[in-house]
């Protein structure tokens, strides 16, 4: 199967209505720090430029918020494509091209397979310890938490339920991918 139709299959929209209007782009709060602008990527992937695409900073910047798909008036839902790039990448075995990210990622899922719900300090200090930045953050780490405004995380419970929605998507994602 083709890229753009890869693309499309996961999100359920045609790319092919985007007509490069780049009011995703304008108001793209991450758009100054990413190498191809949201609108770059749509054209893009209709071009087929898979290696770009799942190579790009881009897909991994996305912060999700959504605002490129209100202001699109084609309602092609840039976000949601950006976030099946990142699946198509993950799936294909492309690291993140922003090291900080993979690891934020990874101590994401951990997190919730662990708890089943996010505890945002310990999944901050995670990432801060992984990429080397913990003890330059430690000083603001210490005054949130000292101000009340970092609590301290609950024992692993709860976590089972969200653990067997996990599993079973992975096992369907298996059966899908044989």
């Amino acid at each position: 199967m083709a890229f753009q139709q890869q693309i499309e299959t996961l999100v359920g929209r045609s790319t092919n209505l985007c007509f490069q209007c780049s009011k995703c782009s304008t108001g793209c709060p991450s758009a100054d720090k990413m190498d191809l602008k949201p609108a770059q990527v749509m054209h893009s992937i209709r071009l087929g430029r898979e290696e770009a695409v799942l190579n790009s900073e881009a897909i991994w910047l996305c912060v999700g918020c959504e605002t490129c798909s209100a202001r699109c008036p084609q309602q092609v839902e840039p976000a949601a494509i950006m976030a099946a790039a990142r699946l198509l990448a993950m799936q294909k075995g492309i690291q993140p091209s922003v090291r900080e990210i993979g690891v934020y990622y990874r101590g994401f899922m951990y997190n919730m397979r662990l708890n089943g719900k996010i505890h945002d300090a310990s999944l901050a200090g995670v990432t801060q310890l992984l990429t080397g930045q913990l003890i330059e953050n430690l000083p603001l780490a210490w005054k949130l938490f000292m101000r009340g405004r970092v609590k301290l995380p609950l024992p692993p419970f709860g976590g089972g339920n969200f653990r067997k929605i996990y599993n079973n998507a992975v096992d369907k994602e298996k059966e899908n991918i044989l």
